[in-house]
């Protein structure tokens, strides 16, 4: 029995403010690189906050690891800044550091989405997923809207499914879901 997937395209136009946090990594290290990753999982874009990473990736002794995140802290709070261009050279700095930065390619593939730019960020999240992002929902609903942008129903739908399974709270893949029909043939 085949299923037909169908999708309303309204529901892409909120991709390029998607809603839900990206994924900060921590960073352990003194007080500023710990101050840099709070405002990123909390979404916290201010002066002070880019002054803490600022702070942190200049002057305190980070480890090689912790520096990564640190640049990958700083790109997420960029990218909520919508300053995409600084953003993806964190996450470039940050995965010269560590090449196994999951969250390192889940942001940049995330950056490359709200650019609209979904060619690119496809491999980036397929590599986040693939080194066991720690925002596993995330990498899924990235993926999905990848996958819808092209056409891909069914692909975006199993996604969306995983997402909503990986984060059942979570508003958004639960909300996009309703936006399909499966109908048996």
């Amino acid at each position: 029995m085949k299923a037909l997937f169908t999708a309303a395209v309204a529901g892409l136009a909120g991709v390029t403010a998607m809603n839900p946090a990206e994924a900060g990594t921590f960073s352990a290290g003194n007080s500023m690189a710990r101050d840099c990753w709070q405002a990123a999982v909390a979404r916290d874009y201010d002066r002070n906050a880019m002054y803490h990473c600022n702070q942190a990736l200049q002057f305190e002794g980070l480890d090689r690891q912790n520096r990564a995140a640190t640049h990958v802290n700083r790109g997420v709070l960029l990218m909520r800044n919508r300053d995409y261009r600084s953003a993806q050279r964190d996450f470039e700095r940050a995965l010269a550091l560590d090449a196994r930065n999951p969250e390192a390619y889940l942001n940049m593939g995330i950056a490359h989405i709200r650019q609209d730019r979904s060619d690119a960020a496809l491999p980036l999240i397929e590599q986040a997923l693939a080194l066991n992002t720690q925002e596993q929902a995330l990498a899924y609903y990235s993926r999905a809207i990848i996958h819808e942008r092209a056409g891909k129903l069914r692909a975006a739908y199993a996604d969306l499914m995983r997402a909503r399974e990986l984060a059942p709270d979570w508003d958004e893949p639960a909300d996009d879901l309703k936006r399909y029909v499966v109908k048996s043939r």
